[in-house]
């Protein structure tokens, strides 16, 4: 995981593999560790998600949505959810992923 320490334009990103319906587990746990901490230091923050699993992604997304509302983040665009085996459309998702996120830190 990495995120920012109060700066402007710092991002919160994570990716994870679902493993029997516990994608979130690192996640989670830095949540428990840390999210206290965090509310008030990170409101704003802009946030990209993605999450890769065999059968569905429902269950991960839709968990860490509700963190990173309960965080006050912002969601730069719709979460990556990608099932099954990763082929070249899956890739090229990514790379946007990581190329909007890039260009929101470039703004800021």
């Amino acid at each position: 995981m990495a995120h920012g320490h109060g700066r402007a334009g710092e991002e919160i990103k994570r990716g994870d593999t679902l493993c029997s319906g516990s994608a979130h587990s690192i996640f989670g746990t830095f949540c428990d560790q840390a999210y206290y901490p965090c509310l008030e230091a990170t409101i704003g923050r802009p946030y990209a998600l993605y999450v890769h699993g065999g059968s569905d992604t429902t269950g991960a997304v839709r968990s860490v949505e509700t963190i990173a509302t309960g965080l006050k983040w912002k969601r730069l665009r719709e979460p990556l959810s990608i099932v099954g085996e990763v082929d070249a459309t899956g890739h090229e998702a990514c790379w946007e992923l990581g190329a909007t996120v890039a260009a929101s830190l470039m703004s800021a």
